[in-house]
């Protein structure tokens, strides 16, 4: 697409040098990936930016964490908390008192109602509902076009209306 290549993750160490100054954004959507890219920046001495889209709406009672990532549509309501390395993809909604661990990925059009929590690594695809005071295990997967109607343990995968 034209843009230069600068190095890759082997030359981050030389990258640091000449780019000490900038952070970096992490954009994979898979949590785990995310992870281990922050694990080896950091490492070197990297700081990184959080990213949102001007056209995201967020409450002012909102706390978004370092790294996160919210594309344009996205809606973030009143006294949610979203961790650390978290990307919100375009059109996705959290609505009130919702707790985002970190590394986890909302996929396009997904809502979260209210007092929804999400452990961290989790992955929750594309225009999937999670009801009201849902809580998802950690390293889980929310199916695309999930409805979410009951807590999901650590390392599950559902998908399906009710998901299963």
């Amino acid at each position: 697409m034209g843009y230069p290549i600068i190095g890759n993750d082997s030359d981050a160490s030389l990258l640091f040098k000449k780019f000490y100054n900038l952070p970096l954004v992490i954009t994979p959507d898979t949590p785990l990936l995310r992870e281990k890219l922050f694990g080896h920046y950091s490492k070197i001495g990297f700081k990184f930016e959080t990213i949102i889209s001007s056209k995201a709406k967020i409450s002012k009672s909102a706390q978004i964490g370092t790294g996160t990532i919210i594309q344009s549509g996205v809606n973030v309501s009143a006294k949610t908390r979203i961790g650390n390395f978290v990307k919100l993809n375009t059109n996705c909604n959290v609505m009130h008192d919702c707790l985002i661990h970190d590394y986890v990925t909302i996929a396009p059009n997904a809502v979260l109602l209210g007092h929804v929590t999400v452990s961290e690594k989790v992955y929750i695809g594309a225009n999937s509902t999670i009801l009201p005071t849902i809580s998802i295990g950690e390293d889980s997967l929310v199916g695309a076009g999930s409805v979410v109607t009951r807590n999901i343990d650590n390392n599950i995968t559902v998908k399906g209306v009710p998901a299963k």
